[in-house]
């Protein structure tokens, strides 16, 4: 893992900050939102096109379900929010996620983050405690704007602003629907949970070969707050879309359900 925060695709990509974090708020949001939904994926990590209003840029590969509107309204400029972000893989994923969250803090859209992530690895390359250590130490390590963001990330974690925590339901293979009373709890007193990566989202809805237009909505009804699903497409569970957006999907052609070439942006008030 620590391997993967040095290599010459890392190092680009810390560089193109210098850029982002540049740019005006709302483009520099819609950048980072991006960047942490297509974090898996290295030639898409913070791109926006020189246009400066569209985060997508040339050649990326589209979203079937875009709401990030919806996921900026819920939490305005100067809010007094609390942003639960649950993690998912370690590496070049967790350094979007570390950014985005320091944006959030930093320009007033929640007082407060918590970060969740596994007590162990689920998977081999799951998101821990150390993990979130060794990002922010190469954040801080890094130059230009990529090491101002690591030392405004320290400094949250010092004054309590920025917490990160565990739970071992993260492990378990169980849906959120199953989630005990203290971690239900803790989401509960969220004004937004943000879930990232494909296990993640396939937990949140039932991992069940659903129809593709079943409601978001209604498969998150018994979420006790505010949720949001930023997920590249790696499995065959989805709901939220609509039925002519399936048929253009399945018109194409090609697995874009498992492939990981389409993405999505899902909320639920």
């Amino acid at each position: 893992k620590q391997a993967e925060l040095h290599t010459p695709e890392a190092e680009a990509e810390l560089a193109t900050l210098d850029d982002v974090l540049a740019r005006p708020a709302a483009e520099q949001a819609a950048a980072l939102v991006h960047g942490s939904l297509w974090g898996n994926r290295a030639d898409l990590g913070f791109r926006i096109s020189s246009a400066g209003g569209d985060s997508h840029g040339a050649g990326t590969p589209p979203l079937v379900a875009d709401d990030a509107e919806a996921l900026w309204s819920l939490l305005p400029a100067d809010s007094p929010a609390t942003l639960c972000v649950v993690a998912d893989n370690a590496g070049r994923e967790l350094l979007p996620d570390l950014v985005l969250i320091d944006h959030v803090l930093r320009h007033g859209r929640a007082e407060r983050a918590v970060l969740l992530v596994k007590p162990y690895p689920y998977y081999v390359s799951d998101a821990t405690t150390e993990d979130v250590v060794d990002c922010l130490r190469r954040l801080t390590g890094a130059e230009g704007a990529a090491a101002g963001a690591g030392r405004r990330l320290w400094a949250a974690m010092a004054d309590g602003r920025l917490a990160v925590r565990t739970h071992d339901f993260f492990r378990a293979p169980l849906p959120y629907q199953d989630m005990p009373g203290d971690l239900r709890r803790e989401f509960a007193g969220a004004t937004l949970t943000v879930m990232k990566g494909d296990l993640n989202y396939r937990r949140l809805v039932g991992d069940r070969l659903w129809p593709p237009t079943t409601s978001f909505a209604d498969r998150t009804a018994y979420f006790p707050g505010p949720v949001a699903a930023l997920r590249t497409l790696k499995s065959d569970v989805i709901v939220g879309l609509d039925e002519p957006a399936v048929a253009a999907l399945d018109a194409q052609g090609g697995r874009w359900r498992t492939s990981g070439t389409h993405a999505l942006i899902q909320v639920r008030r």
